[in-house]
């Protein structure tokens, strides 16, 4: 673990907030590139499949696979199962909030969705790195394999579950993200290692995910008027409930009932206080989502969370 954070140094939580401002920073980037037609509606979908298709996947087996040997594998078990036990927290939490906030049928699915994944791969890693030290990144990376297991069957689910077409359909399941993800864990298990020619290549197209994706909500963004943006009350009771009250209840389970080191827990509360994830904007994009929602929840979740996540370190310490 990074002690000098936990012991409260200044520098670094300057650096933690910076590495947010720096993907905000990205995100005000799209939004001027879509403002002065740099980029249009039609690139902000191409640049999607791109990143659901390619980058993403190969950024999802590069994070597993370079981390083959650091853990036992009953290790990687027992994180699974921390791991699917903060998903049916959130599950839980985002029924309740859904329930006290009275919200629209046809939002509830990105509700949920917005609750349920955060911004564990493209935000997570550099702040759980920055918090906990390079070793602490293996149980990043274990959570968001289940993440990336649950964003790409039932993330989709909920996603689609607005759509006024008939039901869901299973073929939604079988893309390349999800695929990738069962994939990096058999690897992991049966102790298969790629060419490094293979590694470095798939490093590379893995390493154009953060900066694509955040260029792809900041036009999204730029896409919507202002009004829309700052008009709907639930989105800020939201980004409170996302930003403080998930990762507080996480907390406080994990000291009621410990079931983990304290590094392990401190990385599942940073990870549970950690905005919406990027690829809720994306995944709206591909399966006909509520697009505008998920901007907003994705906007001002990653904006507050830059006073937030620091916040949330020092009081969990």
């Amino acid at each position: 673990m990074n002690d000098r954070l936990w012991k409260g140094e200044t520098m670094d939580f300057l650096t933690v907030a910076g590495q947010m401002l720096s993907l905000f920073v990205i995100m005000v980037v799209g939004y001027i590139m879509y403002k002065v037609k740099v980029i249009d509606d039609a690139a902000v979908v191409r640049y999607t499949k791109l990143v659901l298709n390619i980058s993403l996947p190969a950024q999802i087996i590069t994070s597993f696979a370079e981390n083959q040997g650091i853990v036992s594998n009953m290790e990687v078990i027992r994180v699974f199962g921390i791991a699917l036990f903060c998903f049916l927290v959130y599950f839980v939490m985002a029924v309740l909030f859904i329930a006290v906030t009275g919200i629209k049928k046809e939002e509830r699915g990105t509700y949920m969705f917005m609750s349920m994944f955060a911004n564990v791969g493209f935000m997570g890693y550099p702040v759980i790195t920055t918090i906990f030290g390079g070793g602490a990144l293996i149980y990043a990376v274990i959570f968001n394999v289940v993440f990336n297991i649950l964003v790409y069957s039932v993330g989709i689910l909920l996603i689609s579950s607005g759509k006024s077409s008939a039901g869901f359909n299973p073929k939604l399941l079988l893309n390349m993200s999800f695929v990738s993800a069962i994939v990096s864990i058999v690897m992991f298990f049966a102790g298969i290692r790629l060419p490094e020619i293979v590694m470095t290549s798939l490093g590379y197209l893995g390493n154009i995910t953060t900066p694509v994706a955040m260029l792809i909500l900041g036009a999204t963004i730029a896409s919507m008027p202002v009004k829309e943006l700052f008009g709907e009350w639930r989105i800020y009771a939201f980004t409170v409930f996302r930003l403080a009250l998930i990762p507080l209840a996480v907390a406080g389970i994990f000291r009621v009932v410990p079931m983990a080191s304290q590094m392990i827990t401190g990385i599942m509360i940073i990870i549970s206080a950690m905005p919406v994830a990027t690829n809720c904007t994306m995944l709206t994009i591909e399966y006909g989502g509520d697009t505008k929602l998920a901007a907003k929840g994705i906007f001002f979740s990653t904006v507050l969370s830059v006073a937030t996540i620091p916040a949330l370190a020092v009081l969990c310490a």
